[in-house]
């Protein structure tokens, strides 16, 4: 991974190890995986969680009830503290994967991203108010979805303007491969097939949980030791989350999220390039391109690699 620009916003010890000063505290959530918006999927981490880059802040706050039941029957995640040490799994709930899953990409108006709409510039749904820097003006640091970012993105790297969009020729194209490519890398939530409550011993009581059906194994999927790192960062911070009595030794609990909790996701996007489109050298009219006119494509141009972390709130 790339060193982290000079201007990342959050501290660089993401193992969540913040000291806790009180009871009932908000947790920020460092993700172990990133989103790669590329021909790559999502990558995951072991022990360390290195997360480097400029914030993207994303206004539409995530509903909490997706990840955590206000009942407190079931969420996302669930806590097992074994009985006779003290060892802990976690383990995922495949029937909130789906509502999870909807919420990040509600929040990044991934659906409402494949087509361009120019009546939805400064739409206040994601700030990048650090990314492009103060040579635009303030109406090219809010996006209406995380497509809209990235055609905005390829245009400054090309063209030196997050507005200079009208030169790319394939826009609905590049639109539908990141929406893909998001949802390949989101797939990381689901877990491994190991890690799925359904993958628990059959001795174990878990009749008050949904999620027993199987899904398939996705690629990079969250391994045990990925998803103990997420659950570490939140006892780290608020340990009054998790029960201490010794008879909930061997109970599976829901993980709590609460209002106000943050979730970080790395958005890598790595040997992306571009190329121009240019006249065969026969041609009498170089400056026209239609049917007539032969055309090549220029040998692509590769764009830095660089790193984006979308920041996202649990709201009511």
């Amino acid at each position: 991974m790339s060193a982290a620009p000079a201007n990342t916003t959050f501290p660089s010890d993401t193992s969540g190890a913040e000291a806790t000063t009180g009871l009932d505290n908000n947790v920020s959530i460092y993700m172990p995986f990133n989103v790669v918006v590329d021909a790559l999927t999502a990558e995951l981490f072991g022990k360390a969680v290195d997360l480097s880059g400029t914030e993207i802040r994303v206004v539409d706050e995530l509903p909490v009830g997706a990840l955590y039941d206000a009942s407190g029957a079931e969420g996302w995640l669930h806590f097992l503290q074994a009985i006779d040490e003290d060892t802990f799994s976690v383990y995922v709930n495949r029937s909130k994967v789906e509502d999870v899953s909807g919420a990040f990409a509600n929040a990044l108006y991934i659906e409402a991203g494949a087509t361009y709409d120019p009546a939805n510039n400064g739409s206040e749904h994601l700030d990048c108010s650090g990314v492009f820097g103060p040579e635009v003006t303030d109406k090219w640091y809010m996006y209406n979805s995380l497509q809209d970012f990235l055609m905005g993105y390829f245009a400054k790297k090309i063209l030196g303007h997050p507005g200079a969009l009208a030169a790319i020729s394939n826009d609905s194209s590049l639109r539908a491969q990141y929406e893909a490519k998001y949802k390949l890398g989101m797939r990381a939530i689901e877990g491994e097939a190991a890690s799925a409550i359904s993958g628990l011993p059959a001795t174990l009581d878990v009749s008050g949980v949904a999620g027993m059906m199987v899904l398939d194994e996705p690629v990079n999927g969250l391994s045990q030791e990925d998803l103990n790192i997420i659950v570490q960062q939140m006892m780290n911070q608020a340990p009054e989350r998790f029960s201490t009595e010794v008879g909930d030794r061997g109970t599976l609990q829901p993980v709590q999220w609460k209002v106000g909790d943050k979730i970080y996701i790395q958005l890598k996007l790595a040997d992306n390039q571009y190329q121009l489109n240019s006249v065969a050298s026969s041609s009498t009219h170089p400056v026209l391109l239609n049917a007539t006119n032969a055309t090549t494509l220029a040998t692509p141009t590769s764009i830095t690699n660089d790193y984006y972390v979308l920041v996202f709130t649990v709201g009511a």
